[in-house]
């Protein structure tokens, strides 16, 4: 079963987002760096709103870490700017 959307919403402090997915039963916490929501799309930003338009992305960023991941179910993951940029270029070559 895939991981699934369960929450997100930014750091009071605007550092980072913080995604929550559900995978196998657990809750699994997605930090999303600043850099990462900047990467996102032009122009660059990292808000609220940036979060929220980008969940879609960050999802499926989340989802392969979570499938990947040998660690605990518990431990935390995050998403960089070079997860971002990964994940265009992977994008890029299947359209």
């Amino acid at each position: 079963m895939l991981p699934r959307f369960v929450t997100a919403f930014l750091k009071s402090s605007g550092e980072a987002g913080v995604v929550v997915m559900e995978h196998a039963g657990a809750h699994r916490v997605i930090v999303v760096d600043r850099a990462a929501l900047s990467e996102m799309a032009n122009p660059p930003r990292a808000d609220e709103t940036r979060l929220q338009q980008s969940l879609g992305a960050i999802c499926e960023i989340a989802t392969s870490k979570i499938l990947s991941d040998e660690g605990s179910p518990h431990s935390r993951l995050s998403v960089s700017a070079s997860d971002v940029t990964a994940w265009k270029l992977e994008r890029s070559r299947l359209h």
